[in-house]
């Protein structure tokens, strides 16, 4: 049981060096750009696969794309037993990127919330999941465009 006295402890594990090395990318879709062939990546790369240079530069992606394709996960996750199936997206920013994201805020009747191919989609983040040392993490997932 805790109590105002009890100190609390900090234990650095791989996990935690890796959630912070990888925060930009979970919270601003924080990439690269390669100066030799001007190619975008999500996530960072060290080198670029079509021209092999090592001169990339940090690009935050944008926040919006479209949807290329979709599928649902009917498998729970451990943790959310009582949660339903999951709709996921490969989504193609606005930027170049290709990325397969969890989709949240949709309506799988078919309604106004309904995400198909072509639906155009925004960045918003959302808990993921709570660590076995307690504290959530959190990331990025799309939902259907608002109205500008």
């Amino acid at each position: 049981m805790w109590s105002p006295t009890e100190p609390v402890y900090r234990i650095a594990t791989p996990t935690t060096a890796k959630a912070w090395r990888s925060r930009d990318g979970r919270y601003r879709l924080a990439g690269n750009r390669c100066a030799g062939c001007a190619l975008t990546f999500f996530p960072k790369r060290r080198v670029c696969p079509t021209c092999h240079s090592r001169t990339l530069t940090e690009t935050v992606m944008a926040p919006y794309g479209r949807v290329v394709g979709t599928a649902e996960d009917q498998t729970p996750l451990i943790g959310h037993t009582g949660r339903g199936s999951r709709p996921f997206a490969i989504v193609a920013l606005e930027d170049g990127p290709h990325i397969l994201t969890e989709l949240v805020d949709t309506d799988a009747e078919g309604g106004p919330g309904a995400v198909t191919e072509g639906t155009e989609v925004e960045l918003v983040v959302r808990k993921w999941r709570r660590e076995a040392a307690g504290p959530y993490q959190y990331g990025y997932k799309f939902r259907p465009r608002r109205a500008r």
